[in-house]
């Protein structure tokens, strides 16, 4: 079973030719930065659409906060001659 290529792939596959027909040493990787740069040229998304969440907004989760007791801490001990 053959996957079908996402729209991204297929935007940064045109970038990779786009910029290989100018350069015979652009990288494929060189593609990936200039299509990341160029993500509003991408046919049926919306430039201004930004879904990102900060770590810890999540609701209902409690920070866990370690437990400092008489037990863990390290005694010195002290040696008597």
């Amino acid at each position: 079973m053959v996957k079908k290529l996402s729209e991204w792939n297929l935007f940064v596959k045109k970038i990779y030719a786009e910029g290989k027909a100018m350069d015979s040493n652009y990288a494929f990787k060189h593609a990936l930065k200039d299509a990341s740069k160029r993500k509003g040229e991408m046919s049926g998304t919306s430039s201004t659409r930004k879904t990102t969440k900060s770590k810890g907004s999540r609701k209902g989760t409690k920070k866990r906060t370690k437990k400092v007791g008489s037990k863990s801490r390290k005694r010195k001990s002290s040696k008597r001659r």
